[in-house]
C-alpha cells in the first residue's frame, strides 16, 4: 500500500514537472520579456554579495580606486550612474601608492592616467554578477601584469550602477559613456593606445560600440570620439539567436516541436535585444580584433566563434588590418570564464599589439614608372623605321 502511494505520488511529480516543460514553460517563455531578459542579461545573479565597491581592495584588487561617472540616458531618459574601478600596472603600484590619504592617491592615479603611455583597456564584463566576479578579478591581474592601466565598471542593472532594466541599447549607451571618460582622461596629444575588451555577452557590447560609434555620439548628443586601437573579443559568439540555440539550457528543450518558434523567435524578433555581433564588425574593415576561445567552452560553443571570424574574414579581405583568432586547447580546462588561466595568454595579447602596431605604420611608397611622352614614342618610332 505505502508503495503503491509512493509510486503514485512520484508518477504525478513526474507528470507535472512533464507538464511544465512541455507547455507551461514555453507559452512563459514567448511571451515574458522579463523571462527573456533575466536569460540574456542575468543580473539577477549577484555573487558575491555585500561588497564595498568604494574600496576595491576589500574585493581582492590591489592598485585600484573607485569612481562613478553620471550622465542623463537617451535610451532610458532618465539620470543614470555607473560604478567603476581604475586599476593601475604593477609597475606603478609602489610609486602611486606610497601616501595612504585616499584623496591624494586618487588625485594622482587621475594624473597618471592623463600622462601615460601605457595601453589602456575598457573591459565590458560579461552576464551576471558584477565587476567584482572571481575571473573577472584574475583577468585584472592578467592585464596589471602586461602593464596595462584597466577601466572596468558595471552596467545599468549591475553592481552599483543605477538600477534600471538593461536593454542592447541600454548597456551600449553605457560603454559609450565610459569609452568617452576614458578619451578626455587621456593625453588628448599624445594618446596611448586603447583597447576595448569584452568578455561573452560584453564581445556583442563591445562590438556594437566600437563599429556604430560614429553614430552612437551623434544620436546621443556627444562629440566626435576616436576609434579605439583594437578590440579583443574572448568568448565571443556570433549573434545572439544562435547561442540561445546552442546554450546548454536549450537542450533541455530542443526536442519540442514547437521550439524555435517559443525559444529562439522571440529575441530574433525583438528590439531590446539582438547583439548580432557578425554584422556590426563587418562595418568596420580597418579594425584590428583579436579573437580569444577555448575550444572546450560550453556556454559559448567555439563553433560559434569559428563562424564569426569566418564572416568578418570574408568580409575584410582588402583589409591590412589584423584579424587574430588564437584558439586555446579543450584539455587545459579553461571553459568559458579562465582564459585568464592560460600559460600563453600575456604571451598572445603582446604579439597581437606588435601586429596593431606593424600595421599602422605608413607603408612605403612605390615610385611609378616614368611614362614616356607622345612626342618621344613618336621620335623612336620614327628612328627604328
Amino acid at each position: 500500500m505505502v508503495i503503491g502511494t509512493i509510486l503514485v505520488a512520484g508518477a504525478s511529480v513526474t507528470a507535472s514537472i512533464f507538464v511544465v516543460q512541455v507547455a507551461v514553460l514555453p507559452l512563459i517563455f514567448k511571451y515574458s520579456k522579463s523571462v527573456q531578459r533575466k536569460m540574456v542579461f542575468s543580473n539577477c545573479i549577484n555573487y558575491p554579495r555585500h561588497l564595498d565597491y568604494e574600496n576595491p581592495s576589500s574585493c581582492n584588487v590591489v592598485g585600484g580606486r573607485h569612481f562613478n561617472i553620471s550622465f542623463q540616458s537617451v535610451v532610458d531618459s532618465c539620470p543614470i550612474k555607473l560604478g567603476a574601478w581604475h586599476i593601475v600596472p604593477c609597475s606603478m603600484f609602489r610609486e602611486v601608492f606610497v601616501i595612504r590619504d585616499y584623496l591624494s592617491v586618487d588625485a594622482r592615479l587621475h594624473n597618471e592616467l592623463k600622462r601615460t603611455q601605457n595601453t589602456v583597456v575598457l573591459y565590458c564584463h560579461g552576464n551576471s554578477n558584477h565587476r567584482a566576479s572571481p575571473h573577472r578579478l584574475q583577468m585584472y591581474k592578467v592585464f596589471q601584469e602586461l602593464n596595462f592601466h584597466v577601466i572596468t565598471f558595471d552596467y545599468r542593472g549591475y553592481g552599483d550602477s543605477t538600477h534600471v532594466r538593461p536593454t542592447e541599447r541600454g548597456v551600449v549607451e553605457d560603454a559609450l559613456a565610459m569609452y568617452a571618460w576614458l578619451i578626455e582622461s587621456l593625453n588628448e596629444k599624445d594618446k596611448p593606445p586603447v583597447i576595448i575588451w569584452g568578455h561573452s555577452l560584453g564581445t556583442a557590447v563591445a562590438a556594437n560600440m566600437a563599429a556604430n560609434l560614429s553614430d552612437l555620439c551623434r544620436t546621443q548628443g556627444r562629440a566626435q570620439l576616436p576609434p579605439p586601437d583594437a578590440v579583443v573579443l574572448e568568448a565571443a559568439f556570433n549573434n545572439l539567436t544562435d547561442e540561445i540555440e546552442s546554450h546548454p539550457f536549450s537542450k533541455l528543450v530542443s526536442w519540442l516541436p514547437y521550439y524555435k518558434d517559443t525559444f529562439v523567435k522571440p529575441f530574433a524578433a525583438s528590439s531590446e535585444y539582438t547583439f548580432t555581433t557578425d554584422q556590426y564588425l563587418c562595418c568596420v574593415p580597418d579594425l584590428p580584433i583579436l579573437m580569444l576561445h577555448s575550444k572546450g567552452d560550453k556556454i559559448v560553443p567555439f563553433n560559434l566563434a569559428v563562424k564569426l571570424h569566418t564572416k568578418v574574414a570574408e568580409s575584410r579581405q582588402k583589409s591590412n588590418a589584423p584579424l587574430v583568432f588564437h584558439a586555446f586547447e579543450r584539455g587545459l580546462g579553461l571553459g568559458h570564464n579562465n582564459l585568464c588561466e592560460a600559460t600563453e595568454l600575456k604571451d598572445v595579447v603582446a604579439q597581437f599589439l606588435k601586429q596593431v602596431k606593424e600595421s599602422k605604420k605608413p607603408r612605403p611608397k612605390i615610385k611609378a614608372k616614368k611614362s614616356l611622352s607622345k612626342k618621344s614614342l613618336s621620335k623612336k618610332s620614327l628612328s627604328k623605321m
